[in-house]
């Protein structure tokens, strides 16, 4: 959608030619799926499907993916063969066709009040050119912990008091990329069942979780990614 000014402004000022009005931009990539996926950032049902199509029976399928959604979302688990409640057999078939993968850490800072900012990698659409990079970042209080997260590469608007609106938008993120950043985050700080948690100065003191709110306010308009960060957030929820 095109938003076009008034066409006679308070001041009479002459009205911009309409090319110079467009506060929209079209994405210039799109997400290509690897050759192995990632399963982070799947719902219950796509785990079902997923297990549906590399031939688990569909009478198998609900607990597997109960077991699944514990080892990834409860857990974290970065490897199949971590997955001890599930049959070595199933493991290997799991491990063949699918990754546990989350975003690439690039780079990291810790403020000295412990808010953290990483910089993730995600893959371009045409192999060989330079990835893409998005932002992450952890704000930590005595009593809970903010996680913002990124919806886009780039940004679909243009709002001149964002840094973000004067990059190019090149790609939506997939839920898959979103739900990454948070098993990022949380790989970062010990936050799973079982984990060894971080111990840094300002780090929350109180509550089961370090990560307990997330944000949609890193790079890009959540709302023009809106199927993919509702999906995203959904996966959360439950996990």
């Amino acid at each position: 959608m095109t938003v076009l000014l008034h066409p006679e402004t308070a001041s009479g000022a002459p009205v911009p030619a309409p090319d110079a009005l467009v506060l929209e931009k079209t994405p210039l990539e799109r997400y290509v799926a690897p050759e192995k996926p990632s399963l982070v950032g799947l719902s219950r049902a796509d785990l079902a499907e997923a297990l549906g199509a590399i031939g688990v029976p569909a009478g198998q399928q609900r607990m597997r993916v109960q077991q699944l959604w514990h080892w990834i979302y409860a857990r974290g688990t970065q490897s199949f063969d971590a997955m001890s409640s599930v049959s070595k057999d199933m493991r290997g078939t799991l491990a063949k066709h699918f990754t546990l993968a989350r975003p690439e850490v690039v780079a990291e800072q810790v403020s000295v009040d412990g808010t953290r900012k990483w910089l993730l990698r995600l893959p371009s659409e045409h192999p060989g050119e330079r990835p893409h990079e998005v932002e992450c970042v952890y704000i930590p209080e005595a009593g809970r912990g903010t996680l913002c997260l990124s919806s886009q590469v780039g940004c679909t608007l243009t709002c001149s008091f964002c840094h973000t609106g004067t990059q190019r938008l090149v790609r939506n993120l997939t839920a898959g990329e979103i739900v990454g950043q948070i098993m990022v985050a949380r790989d970062r700080l010990g936050d799973w069942i079982g984990a060894e948690r971080a111990k840094a100065p300002g780090l929350p003191t109180e509550g089961d979780r370090y990560v307990s709110n997330i944000v949609m306010m890193g790079m890009g308009e959540p709302l023009y990614n809106f199927e993919a960060v509702r999906d995203a957030l959904n996966v959360t929820a439950y996990g």
